[in-house]
């Protein structure tokens, strides 16, 4: 498979990105040792085959690299561990790839992207799910909150309905009113990928991604998120049954 890559010049100098493609992670080589990237960005992929004039992935995409050179600012990741993963291969009806599989037992946080087609997607349910049956303990030292979780939902467009019983209204990621007051309400009525498309309030995408950021850099820094081995066939009898197949 081919694949571009996004490398750290270094560990502990300011993160530069070398530009790619929309939709690949930021990764460079990546040792087979106990580090976890911060973050796993869950996402609607677009219907393959479907006709548009703009691939709604491609602000997915955006919003990535956005978020995770964020990140690379705010946590002092080890040589060789992405910021964040994101994956562009998979399409409506494709097969999990192990590169998937492995990201979603090691990464420590889920960013799950909700919208319409999120809450309908097999996959993202999948994603979802392997996550919620991860570990997570406090860090030594750590500072983090009562019932903190490794999964934060994130308003990527406007909600037709009720949200399924497996997400936690209280588990919904809100922007701060500062340094503005019309960006929270803006958000919960748009979303991301409204914010992004208006382009008002100005600034309020930048804020949106700064905010989460550090969201996912107190999480990381706080608690960790224990590897685990997972089989796509165990996570879809896990949430539809031993007669379901993936």
């Amino acid at each position: 498979m081919r694949r571009q890559h996004q490398h750290f010049l270094s560990s502990h100098l300011p993160l530069t990105i070398i530009p790619a493609p929309v939709g690949w992670e930021v990764w460079c080589s990546v040792p087979d040792d106990d580090y976890g990237s911060p973050f796993f960005l869950s996402y609607a992929r677009a219907r393959e085959g479907s006709a548009r004039p703009r691939d709604p992935d491609g602000q997915v995409g955006r919003f990535f690299h956005e978020l995770a050179g964020n990140v690379g600012q705010l946590i002092n990741l080890p040589p060789g561990v992405p910021a964040g993963f994101m994956d562009s291969e998979m399409r409506g009806g494709m097969w999990w790839t192990d590169e998937l599989m492995r990201a979603a037992g090691t990464c420590q946080v889920l960013i799950a992207l909700l919208s319409a087609r999120y809450l309908s997607s097999k996959w993202c349910r999948i994603e979802w799910h392997a996550f919620s049956q991860r570990t997570v303990r406090e860090r030594q030292g750590g500072n983090a909150f009562a019932n903190q979780s490794c999964i934060i939902p994130v308003i990527w467009a406007p909600l037709p309905g009720p949200l399924p019983e497996h997400i936690e209204p209280r588990l919904i990621f809100s922007p701060a009113g500062d340094p503005s007051w019309r960006v929270p309400g803006h958000y919960q009525e748009n979303g991301v990928f409204g914010l992004m498309e208006m382009r008002y309030p100005k600034n309020s995408y930048h804020i949106v991604a700064w905010q989460l950021a550090k969201l996912i850099a107190s999480i990381y820094h706080s608690q960790w998120t224990e590897h685990r081995f997972f089989r796509l066939p165990e996570l879809c009898r896990d949430i539809w049954g031993d007669d379901h197949d993936c």
